[in-house]
């Protein structure tokens, strides 16, 4: 449960800001004496007592927040018997480019049972918006088809749920696994309606390529340089997943082609963090090292993290043998483990692809019940950090109520849409509460 209301929790950098912390029950108001300590985590002014007032049992806090950094107001409260007691609360400032920018939680690889998946795909939108998803593309084998039928029947129920059009490429010959996010239109129609066609543009493609080397196959990655391509053609963001899926057991695809792919760089963003089980721990790590060695070299490219899930639930149909109930379920492996954090002017297909080639998103790598792992640029990974544990929690709380309502009215109970229309509106609001100016 969240005791305070501190808002904005976001504030521009090296400006006088006003921060309002407000207790949302009796147990949580300020009663005593207090003192305000403002600490910037990066020592660039030592811990000192900023302006303050209660009014009203509001907490009001005036101070400079100097660079981009995490601050930290403690409140030291002395009670009537002398008891202390502390309350650390957080804010981050930010420089105008990133302040101008919100950040937003999506997956843009993952499955239902239009491919391999378990689940409908109607239900899986439901699922990811309660676990406080902005954002999610249904990108299911083959097939660009099932992500549409999502969007069409969530689109008046629940607005706020931004759910865009995906699909996971595997052209003839090709076992470089590609993802279209957003695109307009299939790629998997474009060979399918003339394979021939097909054929001939990769042979094409391989004759630009220059010191081909002897006694090497190059249809693989002038495969995946035409899907690129195709799916840049309709607009969309072309993703290359999980070079290392499959480790240890072997490599999915030879690493001369991992090291082609990396060096041309066609694609437009790379699948740093996929959808690996904790044993495959092996294909994330060689991803993750894998983009900072280019970066270094100098090969810069985006990145996203995807959960590449094919379930949200792990239901026990066979639970009746093991005496429990079979309407029991817990939370399927890879869900909500990895994801994408996308720094945007808004939550539109344009400006999310715009943003991600721009640089601004993290690869999220988050399994339940361990650590989470940023990666990205530094200046990404720092501030993330502060949002995970700052913000999203309870933007997600806000998302639970929305998901679980989703949940119902997919079931039949159609009346569950008059409170899931009374939500609208709340997380949008909430996000620009956390950087909203306040009033001295």
């Amino acid at each position: 449960m969240f005791y305070y209301d501190l808002y904005p929790k976001m504030v521009p950098a090296d400006e006088v800001s006003v921060i309002r912390i407000r207790p949302r029950f009796a147990h949580a108001e300020f009663k005593g004496t207090l003192k305000i300590l403002h600490s910037p985590y990066d020592r660039t002014r030592w811990q000192y007592e900023p302006e303050w007032s209660l009014e009203d049992g509001v907490l009001i806090v005036k101070a400079h927040f100097e660079s981009e950094q995490e601050h930290c107001i403690q409140v030291v409260e002395t009670l009537e018997n002398g008891k202390e007691r502390k309350f650390d609360f957080r804010v981050f400032s930010l420089y105008p480019d990133l302040y101008a920018l919100r950040p937003f939680k999506g997956d843009i690889h993952l499955h239902s049972i239009g491919s391999d998946g378990s689940e409908d795909g109607r239900y899986v939108a439901a699922r990811y918006r309660e676990a406080g998803f902005d954002f999610m593309a249904l990108t299911d084998h083959r097939l660009y088809e099932p992500s549409l039928e999502v969007m069409a029947y969530w689109k008046e129920v629940n607005p706020d749920f931004k759910l865009f059009p995906g699909e996971e490429v595997h052209s003839p010959e090709n076992p470089v696994h590609i993802v279209n996010f957003g695109g307009k239109g299939s790629v998997n129609a474009i060979y399918r309606a003339d394979e021939e066609k097909y054929r001939k543009e990769v042979a094409e493609i391989i004759e630009t390529f220059p010191d081909k080397e002897p006694d090497r196959n190059y249809f693989v990655p002038a495969a995946a340089e035409w899907v690129f391509k195709r799916i840049q053609e309709k607009e969309g963001l072309a993703v290359f997943c999980h070079p290392y899926w499959n480790v240890p057991a072997g490599n999915y695809v030879a690493e001369w082609i991992n090291d082609f792919i990396l060096e041309r760089r066609k694609f437009d963003a790379y699948e740093i963090i996929g959808g690996f089980d904790s044993w495959q721990y092996h294909s994330n790590n060689l991803q993750v090292v894998r983009y900072y060695e280019e970066m270094s070299k100098g090969n810069h490219f985006p990145v996203v993290g995807v959960s590449d899930s094919h379930g949200t639930d792990a239901f026990p149909f066979d639970a009746n043998r093991a005496g429990r109930n079979t309407n029991d379920s817990s939370d399927a492996a890879l869900f909500d483990w990895y994801y994408t954090i996308v720094f945007a002017e808004n939550c539109e297909l344009s400006s999310l692809i715009g943003n991600i080639k721009k640089f601004n998103s993290l690869g999220v790598c988050a399994p339940a019940g361990e650590r989470a792992e940023l990666f990205g640029s530094f200046r990404h990974v720092r501030y993330g950090h502060f949002l995970l544990r700052e913000y999203f929690p309870q933007l997600r709380s806000l998302c639970a109520v929305e998901g679980q309502l989703m949940q119902q009215y997919l079931a039949g109970e159609k009346e569950t849409l008059t409170a899931l229309k009374a939500l609208m509106g709340k997380t949008s609001a909430y996000r620009e509460r956390c950087f909203q100016r306040c009033k001295e």
